[in-house]
């Protein structure tokens, strides 16, 4: 029997296996249906750059001596003095996949073209059903990491338009593959997002050849407007562990409306990518050049059908006027962000898995999936309304990883601490001088008024009484809070 095994392939499992390389006497595989390790290839576009620094790599963050980290890629590559000299810290997106592909290549514990089917619970543990070239084999393991990423979401309408005209409706996700279209007419861009951008701009400069793509780019949101995704550093704190345990930490009432006021933390469009829009509509209306393009803010598409005339007919209504419209295109680019599927091969599973009034998964401070069996089922990338913001974000997935594995081995492999990482206190806790208003009441008069030294006893009070309202801190097992595993991102068109 393994000790686990791990479904699927990206970022945050590769993550965990390279952590776990040659680290602990496991025995443990992760099954991958590509044929190998390729991170949206769909947008791998040239001359775009991950949003968060190099550090985010699959292993810095907890261990920076690993022979896996981005740094010792770079020297294997004899790119150190060439990306010193670049003196900047995100880097090309397509570098990235190259070195996560030189890391998993180093590894001995992943099967490619190995399709999990289905998991049936054992009375110890689990039995994964796995398919690889047309053969079934079933594995026994105790404990399961499922890090099988989201997939491409499109509105209904679109849905439909792309099963019958599939060269002409993509996802972003896709765009790449479109590179032989022979782009005319009228071109329109779904979404606000980074990637939304990206797509803008590619097509952007392709009007340019004015020789072989002659037509008007149009670019549709639902927002407000394109507006800059948060980035300051302050913001950034967001995506830290110390958040992470105070957003579990609120009820799940709270838990929702903070995802609903931090959208520009995780959406959006970076500052730098607006900046280079912007630049390139000046510099194209030179002299009065038309610039062939339309930008429209607060329009929600209400409906798409397919014309006789090989065009696609988008319906929309202004969301500030109320006015209705439609535009009829000739290809479409839908940057309509990712949602979580109905993982098929924990059908099984289900009967005994605790799920909320919203059918969402409950799960642990420490990514295990609440359940009723006997092995640990640990979820990456699948967490975001139980542990906030930073879940999909690649600067926390090795310390993910970490925590997982030290429930793995029941021992603390990786030293995570509990030190504050960041400079804004998220726990009221955490500030000595504060004398909490619960305290004050329970007693005639506040301490701290009191105390020859303000930095007083008041606080372990007040700590005592935050361990009762929440006995099971990080590194109890038995916490747990409601999570979802249906909307990890709001559908932006």
């Amino acid at each position: 029997m393994l000790d686990f095994i791990g479904v699927g392939l990206g970022p945050f499992n590769l993550s965990l296996a390279s952590l776990l390389q040659n680290k602990s006497s496991l025995n443990y595989v992760f099954f991958e249906q590509k044929a190998q390790f390729d991170w949206h290839a769909g947008m791998q576009l040239p001359n775009t750059v991950l949003q968060v620094p190099f550090m985010a790599d699959l292993v810095s963050m907890v261990d920076p001596t690993s022979p896996f980290s981005f740094l010792n890629y770079l020297r294997h590559q004899q790119r150190l003095y060439k990306f010193y000299f670049l003196e900047q810290p995100h880097i090309p997106r397509c570098e990235y996949n190259h070195y996560c592909q030189w890391v998993a290549e180093q590894l001995d514990c992943i099967e490619y073209q190995s399709q999990v089917l289905k998991i049936e619970p054992q009375t110890i543990g689990f039995k994964v059903v796995v398919e690889s070239n047309g053969v079934q084999q079933s594995y026994l393991c105790r404990h399961l990491v499922v890090g099988s990423g989201n997939v491409p979401y499109l509105p209904e309408c679109l849905a439909k338009i792309q099963k019958i005209r599939p060269q002409q409706c993509l996802h972003s996700a896709q765009y790449m593959t479109h590179a032989d279209t022979d782009l005319h007419g009228d071109v329109v861009v779904l979404g606000s997002g980074q990637s939304a951008a990206e797509v803008f701009i590619d097509l952007f400069d392709e009007q340019q050849d004015t020789v072989n793509h002659q037509f008007d780019l149009h670019w549709f949101t639902r927002s407000q407007g394109f507006f800059p995704m948060e980035y300051a550093p302050l913001g950034l704190e967001h995506f830290s562990p110390d958040y992470a345990q105070h957003f579990y930490d609120l009820t799940v009432q709270q838990k929702e409306h903070q995802l609903k006021q931090q959208a520009l933390l995780y959406k959006g469009i970076s500052a730098k990518t607006i900046r280079e829009i912007y630049q390139k509509f000046y510099h194209r209306s030179i002299a009065g050049q038309s610039l062939q393009t339309h930008l429209h803010s607060q329009c929600d598409l209400k409906d798409a059908e397919a014309l006789d005339t090989q065009k696609i007919r988008l319906h929309f209504q202004h969301r500030a006027t109320a006015q209705s419209f439609h535009l009829d295109c000739d290809f479409l680019v839908a940057a309509t962000g990712y949602f979580t599927p109905d993982f098929g091969f924990m059908q099984l599973l289900k009967p005994y898995i605790e799920f909320d009034h919203k059918q969402r998964w409950q799960i642990t401070d420490d990514y295990r999936v609440v359940h009723r069996l006997n092995g640990h089922i640990f979820v990456q990338n699948q967490e975001m309304h139980s542990h906030g913001v930073g879940t999909p974000d690649l600067g926390l997935g090795a310390y993910r990883a970490a925590t997982i594995i030290n429930q793995l081995l029941a021992e603390p492999l990786y030293e995570l601490g509990n030190q504050a990482q960041t400079f804004q206190h998220f726990n009221l806790s955490q500030n000595p001088k504060i004398c909490m208003a619960d305290d004050k009441a329970q007693s005639n008069e506040c301490l701290c008024e009191n105390s020859p030294n303000k930095n007083h006893s008041i606080f372990k009070k007040t700590e005592q009484n935050v361990m009762t309202a929440h006995p099971n801190r990080r590194g109890a097992n038995t916490r747990t809070q409601t999570a979802s595993v249906h909307s990890t991102y709001e559908k932006l068109i």
